[in-house]
């Protein structure tokens, strides 16, 4: 509905502008020519905003259920659209107000679908109405940074949600149960390493001179792998240049373990790779990855 939200707003822009000049229109005789480009550019500006209405409208029925889209059609559209144009500019703070209401309705709408929260209309109406009522207002940046910061917090919120109801799915807690197995038979070999954060690693070739730091570039080859052996990335002919902290938080940290020269052998849970979310098609949700590393140069 973004557009059509935009092409009202433009429309009371424009009947703002030229109410400006309503007086001044009122003492001009116009032409005949005059009045034929007039109706030509209402005509044309009609049009414009009709197909723009049509192919929006469209778009946000097919997003609903059967139920809802049995409830909306075009002539409702039109009603709406004729309750606000054909007003008299006597009552532009009504228009201005529908406006206000439009913004209302759709944050009414995005909030919910975004955040997965119980915002509702009357709410904020409730709340537009007291501030709007007031014999004083505060100050307008304050609510800002209010709204601002209270959507942040939603927003890390819902994201919170989201990845604890991802973990519950049976490929991600399938994922995570064989890459424990896996990565547990590694270090019981005891040729593996297991630190603190979770990454098991073993260093074939430490490198010489000091271990790469995470701002320092590298030339770096490394092959990818499923804890089945199936690879699914790896550099080729060339050793890739790139700074050393700019991978997935385990990858990064296999890198700072070694020097110039050094090789190791990484395997990164899936908490320190691409999470519950994976990257599809090649990553699964909480799938652990295997990495062979060879960072054959680092550049100062």
């Amino acid at each position: 509905m973004k557009k059509i939200i935009l092409s009202i707003c433009a429309l009371g822009a424009l009947a703002g502008f030229s109410s400006c000049g309503d007086k001044a229109q009122t003492s001009q005789a116009f032409s005949a020519n005059d009045k034929a480009m007039a109706d030509s550019l209402a005509v044309a500006y009609g049009k414009v905003i009709a197909a723009n209405a049509i192919q929006q409208l469209d778009q946000y029925i097919s997003s609903l259920d059967e139920e809802a889209k049995g409830k909306i059609n075009r002539a409702d559209f039109v009603r709406g659209l004729k309750a606000v144009a054909e007003r008299d500019t006597a009552n532009v703070a009504y228009i201005m107000g529908v406006q206000a209401g439009i913004s209302v309705w759709g944050a009414s709408k995005q909030i919910p679908t975004m955040l997965n929260l119980p915002v509702n209309a009357s709410t904020i109406v409730n709340s537009f109405e007291k501030t709007f009522s007031a014999d004083s207002i505060g100050d307008g940046y304050v609510y800002q940074m209010e709204f601002q910061n209270l959507m942040q917090r939603a927003q890390e919120s819902a994201q919170k949600r989201e990845e604890e109801r991802l973990s519950q799915a049976p490929e991600a807690i399938a994922n995570q149960t064989a890459g424990k197995e896996y990565a547990d038979s590694l270090v019981n070999t005891g040729e593996y390493t297991r630190s603190e954060s979770g990454l098991v690693y073993k260093i074939t070739n430490p490198g010489e001179g000091e271990p790469v730091k995470s701002n320092q570039r590298i030339k770096l080859r490394y092959k990818g792998m499923h804890i089945d052996g199936t690879e699914f990335d790896a550099t080729r002919d060339e050793a890739m240049t790139t700074y050393a902290g700019r991978f997935i938080p385990g990858f990064n940290e296999g890198l700072l373990l070694l020097a110039k020269g050094g090789k190791a052998t990484i395997v990164i849970p899936g908490d320190l790779a691409y999470g519950v979310r994976g990257q599809a098609p090649k990553i699964g949700p909480s799938e652990t990855l295997v990495f062979d590393i060879e960072i054959e140069d680092i550049m100062q």
